[in-house]
């Protein structure tokens, strides 16, 4: 009996020593500043699973609220610098908000004057037109010596509605020097806050805007340490990046791959890449064959008593 156990733990130890699997972890401390609930991380650790075993088609990863391996979110600088950088990120939102606000104040106030505009040069161009004639009438008998009362008196009637219409397109033009102000008091303000906008973004990228390597997060053997993340998603790839390490994956190429050094262009919904399952199975090996060979020896075991 002792012969063939030490026989099955050194064919586990020295031919899977590497790739022990399927892997047991646990959920270990998790700071409230993370603003993240257990069951959330739960998920979160439960999505990450399923990436590598669907790729796969095995069971790599089983949890077990006492299994050794635990997953641990540790709150520090980084995740205080993306904080930081999601206020940056929302207060750079309300500035490019106020500038589009401000943009269709600008646009509507433009459309405004170019109507009102048009309508002051048509009724300018026939004022001039009735005021031409009018005078050309009042010459003409200014000419004869005077008008006849009747005609006079009508010439006078037509003297005042030209001096109404005068008045009333003289407001006009008082209106369009108004808009024409306001026009470019807010052009000249959105310029400013376009200027300000930029130089904020620029800011944003040289503080935040480089790509970072895989700091988010490291397998330290029986810890696997959560430092930061911005979003479900990125919080999913780190989770799947350290299990990859746990199952004692190296990293590989191609920017794509969950397993690359860099984070930021792997797909979404994540999947291994071609590199990424290669490195898997030069790491793991057949792991049907190995769940098998376990199955068998656990089965034994147990029907023995053993276990």
């Amino acid at each position: 009996m002792l012969s063939i156990l030490l026989a099955g733990t050194y064919w586990y130890t020295s031919v899977e020593a590497d790739c022990r699997l399927p892997i047991y972890y646990s959920i270990g401390d998790i700071d409230a500043r993370f603003g993240i609930s257990k069951d959330e991380v739960r998920t979160a650790l439960s999505t990450a699973e399923s990436v590598w075993e669907e790729a796969t088609g095995s069971n790599l990863f089983t949890y077990a609220e006492d299994a050794d391996l635990r997953v641990n979110f540790i709150f520090d600088e980084r995740q205080q610098s993306a904080n930081n950088a999601e206020v940056a990120k929302d207060q750079l939102n309300e500035k490019a908000d106020v500038n589009e606000e401000l943009g269709e104040t600008y646009a509507k106030l433009v459309n405004e004057h170019n109507k009102l505009r048009q309508s002051y040069e048509y009724e300018l161009d026939d004022y001039e037109r009735d005021l031409s004639a009018y005078n050309a009438e009042v010459k003409k008998y200014n000419d004869q010596g005077g008008a006849p009362p009747d005609v006079y008196k009508s010439l006078e009637e037509q003297k005042e509605v030209l001096d109404e219409r005068r008045e009333e397109i003289n407001d006009t033009a008082d209106q369009l020097n108004e808009l024409s102000q306001k026009i470019n008091e807010i052009g000249e303000q959105g310029n400013n806050l376009i200027e300000q906008y930029n130089d904020n973004v620029n800011r944003f990228n040289d503080t935040y805007g480089r790509t970072e390597e895989f700091t988010q997060g490291d397998f330290q053997g029986r810890h696997i340490n959560v430092y930061t993340f911005k979003d479900k998603r990125e919080l999913g790839l780190v989770l799947a990046h350290e299990f990859g390490h746990a199952m004692s994956l190296d990293h590989v190429e191609n920017t794509p791959s969950i397993m690359y050094y860099l984070m930021g262009e792997q797909p979404s919904p994540l999947t291994p890449s071609v590199e990424d399952l290669h490195e898997f199975n030069a790491i793991c090996g057949d792991v049907s064959t190995y769940e098998e060979v376990r199955g068998v020896i656990l089965d034994w075991l147990q029907s023995h008593g053993i276990l």
